[in-house]
């Protein structure tokens, strides 16, 4: 599976779509919210010769380049 794209969705805003590089690792900070900010992610990726039942995205927080919270979330497709 590749990762072509994360959009950032946000009311009121244009979509700021983000191109993963080929690597899978973006260099430095990819991208700032504002605390409190309503936002919502889009992947969009395609499947080569395997078959996938579902993908895990890990979301960490970080303020003043401290560590914070750190959440797991898993979809599975049906």
């Amino acid at each position: 599976m590749r990762i072509d794209s994360l959009a950032i969705i946000s009311p009121g805003r244009p979509d700021i779509v983000l191109l993963v590089p080929e690597n899978g690792n973006p260099k430095g900070m990819w991208f700032t919210l504002k605390e409190g900010s309503k936002y919502n992610l889009k992947f969009t990726f395609h499947v080569n010769n395997n078959i996938v039942s579902g993908l895990r995205y890990t979301n960490t927080v970080w303020k003043t380049g401290v560590k914070g919270k750190t959440i797991d979330h898993k979809f599975v497709f049906n």
